[in-house]
This record gives C-alpha cells, structure tokens and sequence, in this order.
C-alpha cells in the first residue's frame, strides 16, 4: 500500500469516527440519512478491506479474517452479558431492532462501581434536551414509567448479590425504569432486558418485575444539556448512590452490600 492510499484509508476511518461523535448534536430529522450515508461509506470500507487482504493472503484467508473481524465485535457487542464477567464488557446493542444500525442521537453511556466487593455497571442512553423541557414535561411526564434513557432499556449488571432502592437483587443483570416525580420518584426493577428500552415495550414484561421502591429528588445546581448517570462514592465502600441527573434534576438510588446498612 503506498503512502497515498495509507492516507486516504486513514482520512476515511477518520471521518466515520468523526460522524458517530457528531451524530449526537444533530438534529433528530438528519440522522436517518445520514445514518444511510455513513452506512454505505463504511461498508465501502469494509468492501475495500476485504479485497486488499484477499489479494494479500488469499479468499480463504480474507473469509477467515472477515469473520473475525466484523463478526467477533458484533457479536461481542450484541449479547446481553450479565454477572462479573459483563462488568467488564461493553453494553448491549439489540441487533434484532432496526435503529440499532443507525447513528444514535442518544449515545451508549456507562459507569461502573464496587459496593462491598462487588462489581456493578450500568449501562444507558444518554438523550438531550434540546431546548425541550424533558422531566415533568411532555416527553418524561410526572406519574408515568420512564424508560430511564434511551435505546435499549437501561440496565444494571451484578457480579454480585446487593440491594438496590431497597430491593434484593440476587441476579446478573437487571433493567431499570422510574416514574419521575416532583418530589420524589419510583424506582422500578425488572428481570427482563431483552426488550427494546421504549415505554410501549413494557407491558409485555411488566410480570417481570422484582419491584419498586420511592426514592428522593432534588431540583438545583448546574443544568445538564444531557442524562448523566454515575455512582457515587464509585469503588471500596460499602454502600453507594446510583446518581441521575438531567436538566436540574437529581434523583439518588441507594445501591447497598447485602446485609449492610446505608
């Protein structure tokens, strides 16, 4: 490969990187298409890879490295892990719905932390307000169950028994939602995380749920353009608060080692 093309490739992987960082800030209306041309300039890409190491190694060669190499990633990214094991690895992209091959507007976030030896993360869509008024408003309204992000329902992995909200949590991986508040909110566990995260989706995995819980809210302090969840202290404690905040609203859900109290 001569130093032209090197560059050339290199200019290409660039840009499409740039586009998934872009494609939170533009609006809604955009991002189908795109998603559309971003998709055909890296299977482009892809197609081009894969000649230049067919004619490099061999068809046989090229099949194998083309496995491993989209395959593995997909593969590794689309299956919904649990326990210790998926503390450790990315969070879940749902191949079986159509937006999961679009950009997202609402990015895949994630935090982890250790409450009493135990590994957690968590793993969400971070949606913008874009000038709307979210929480108590028309998109997240008081008294109804939220999705608690965006995409995939956001879920929590355990690589250990703890309590969360109250609740005993026993298995590898949960979904969260809340009912949002004015004062206080509802936190609300399922065992279900194969559904789509959408509000519309619930109800067929409603008798999946562990349990709900009230814990408080608080209004102040710096906006936030975007949700942020994190955990609060994050490592070597014994107790420790899943922290949302979004706009300026704070809600704190106590996470809690088995057997102690906050």
């Amino acid at each position: 490969m001569n130093g032209r093309r090197r560059v050339a490739w290199v200019g290409a992987v660039v840009l499409l990187a740039a586009v998934v960082t872009v494609a939170p800030t533009l609006p809604p209306k955009f991002l189908v298409p795109v998603s559309i041309g971003w998709l055909g300039g890296a299977g482009l890409l892809v197609v081009r890879a894969l000649a230049a190491v067919r004619q490099s190694i061999g068809p046989g060669a090229a099949i194998a490295v083309a496995a491993l190499g989209l395959g593995g990633p997909a593969w590794l990214v689309g299956t919904d892990w649990g326990g210790r094991l998926g503390t450790y690895l990315p969070c879940h992209r749902n191949w079986t719905w159509l937006p999961s091959y679009l950009l997202r507007s609402s990015p895949t976030r994630s935090a982890t932390a250790t409450v009493g030896g135990q590994r957690i993360k968590i793993c969400y869509g971070s949606p913008r307000a874009r000038g709307r008024r979210m929480i108590g408003g028309p998109a997240v309204p008081f008294g109804q169950l939220w999705r608690t992000g965006a995409n995939e329902p956001t879920t929590i992995r355990l690589g250990g028994p703890l309590e969360i909200a109250g609740l005993p949590v026993e298995l590898d991986k949960v979904s969260l939602y809340t009912v949002p508040g004015p004062e206080t909110w509802e936190a609300v566990l399922n065992r279900a995380t194969h559904q789509w995260g959408i509000e519309s989706e619930y109800p067929p995995v409603a008798g999946d749920e562990l349990g709900r819980a009230v814990v408080p809210s608080r209004r102040g302090g710096d906006y936030a353009e975007e949700l942020r969840i994190w955990f609060d202290p994050a490592d070597r404690s014994d107790s420790a608060d899943l922290v949302l905040r979004w706009e300026s609203t704070e809600v704190r859900i106590p996470v809690v080692a088995r057997g102690r109290k906050p």
